[in-house]
C-alpha cells in the first residue's frame, strides 16, 4: 500500500479526478489540457511503492532493475491480442516499434506488461502470451518489452482521499476494473509522471507525446550537465 504523503497519488488532484471520475475522465482531461505540453517538465506524482515481478525468463524485476530507465507499465491479459484491456495493435504500432527502431538513443526506455487474466488476476504461465506477441509483433524483444508475473495491486494500488484506483470499479471499464486499462510512466528514479488510458489511438498518442516530453526533458539536463563540465 502507498505511503501517505510520500507515494504515487496523494498529493495531486489529477489522480484524485480519475480515481473518482473513472475512465470517462481520461478524455475530458485530454480535451481541456490541451496546453499541457507547453509545460517544461512533467509533474511529478509521487514515488511508486516497492514492487517484484518476474519476467518469462524467470529473472526478477524491481524498482532497483528499473533505475536508470523509463517504464512504461501496462497489463496484458492471455486473451490478447482479442481480447484486451489496452488496445495492443496501436501501442505496438504508434509507440513500440518506434522505441524498438531507435534503441542506440532510446535504449533506456523500457515496456512492462503485468500478465492477468480476464478478470484482472495474476497469471503465471506467461508462455502462451509470449509466443502470441512473437507471432504478431514485429521484432517482438523481450529485452525491451517484457512480459511479468506478479500482483497488480504492488503497481496500481494509487490512492487519494481513500479512492483507490486498483479497487475503483465502473460498468464502462474493461472487467470493471478500469486499472486495467490504465498506462503509467516511470521515470529514472521510480516517481509517477502520468497516468492514460490505453484503449483509444488518441490516448496513446498523448501517451507517447509524454514519453517524448519527459525524454527532452533528460536531454536538456544532459546538455546543461555536459555545459557546466566545459
Amino acid at each position: 500500500m502507498a505511503k501517505r504523503d510520500k507515494k504515487a497519488g496523494r498529493t495531486k488532484p489529477l489522480l484524485l479526478l480519475v480515481l473518482v471520475f473513472g475512465p470517462a475522465l481520461f478524455l475530458i482531461f485530454i480535451g481541456v489540457n490541451k496546453c499541457e505540453h507547453k509545460f517544461e517538465e512533467l509533474p511529478v506524482y509521487g514515488e511508486l511503492s516497492d514492487y517484484e515481478f518476474t519476467d518469462a525468463r524467470g529473472d526478477i524485476i524491481n524498482k532497483n532493475t528499473q533505475k536508470g530507465k523509463v517504464t512504461l507499465f501496462t497489463t496484458l491479459q492471455t486473451s490478447c491480442p482479442d481480447h484486451c484491456a489496452i488496445d495492443l495493435a496501436k501501442l505496438n504500432l504508434m509507440v513500440y516499434q518506434d522505441y524498438r527502431k531507435n534503441q542506440k538513443n532510446l535504449g533506456h526506455v523500457k515496456f512492462i506488461s503485468i500478465v492477468t487474466d480476464e478478470n484482472g488476476e495474476p497469471v503465471k504461465n506467461l508462455e502462451s502470451l509470449e509466443y502470441t506477441m512473437n507471432d504478431i509483433i514485429e521484432g517482438y524483444d523481450p529485452a525491451i518489452w517484457k512480459l511479468v508475473t506478479g500482483d497488480p495491486k504492488q503497481i496500481y494500488d494509487i490512492e487519494n482521499n481513500d479512492v483507490n484506483l486498483y479497487e475503483l470499479e465502473s460498468d464502462t471499464a474493461f472487467a470493471s476494473r478500469p486499472f486495467l486499462e490504465t498506462m503509467m510512466i516511470v521515470d529514472k528514479k521510480n516517481r509517477l509522471r502520468l497516468i492514460r488510458r490505453g484503449n483509444t489511438e488518441g490516448q496513446i498518442r498523448d501517451f507517447k507525446q509524454h514519453v517524448a516530453l519527459l525524454q527532452k526533458q533528460y536531454d536538456k539536463a544532459a546538455a546543461k550537465n555536459d555545459g557546466n563540465d566545459e
